[in-house]
């Protein structure tokens, strides 16, 4: 996949697929922890990714990618989590978070790409990443994925992270400015 193109079309395979299973993945920080939780306000931030399982086994896994740029999101559809992510793993299926979102069809998918600059210089060449995913189910509810994590103790968020950010709130989204409300 190099072009903006063949990730949109892969993206799309999700369009249709309904949430049956899901699972997290993080690195194993010795202590028995789930970090992932560390933020509920905001959503889970993950070291690694998510495996989303259709009823059928069908798994998709959104992760951190350098496909595009060294931090963005990946889409493998129809791909092994032991393929893609490596790490602990946890089934969050039945977190309350992602209640409204289990056998809800996907009805409706969009990236949001964003960019590097190769210097400072205001002609310098630009990279452009896949840094916000929107996944709009068939109740009309959204959830959003980002390549972020907080800067410092800011409670601001920096993208072309190496972790996941997953988000189950519009409002959130929104006061995040990721997605659609994203400031390029």
């Amino acid at each position: 996949m190099k072009t903006r193109a063949e990730f949109d079309a892969n993206l799309n395979r999700l369009v249709g697929f309904t949430i049956e299973r899901v699972v997290y993945f993080e690195l194993d920080y010795q202590d028995g922890r789930p970090y992932f939780r560390d933020h509920p306000e905001t959503g889970h931030f993950l070291d690694f990714g998510v495996e989303l399982i259709d009823a059928n086994g069908r798994s998709s896994c959104i992760t951190w990618d350098g496909t595009f740029f060294q931090y963005g999101l990946g889409v493998f559809v129809d791909i092994p989590s032991a393929d893609v992510l490596p790490g602990l793993s946890y089934d969050v299926t039945n977190d309350p978070e992602w209640t409204p979102f289990l056998r809800r069809r996907i009805e409706s998918v969009e990236s949001y790409w964003s960019w590097a600059a190769e210097s400072m210089a205001p002609d310098a060449n630009r990279t452009y990443y896949p840094q916000d995913i929107r996944l709009t189910f068939d109740n009309n509810r959204s959830i959003y994925l980002s390549a972020a994590q907080f800067l410092n103790d800011s409670g601001r968020l920096f993208g072309m992270s190496d972790d996941v950010l997953i988000v189950f709130n519009d409002d959130v989204a929104q006061r995040h400015e990721l997605g659609p409300w994203a400031v390029l």
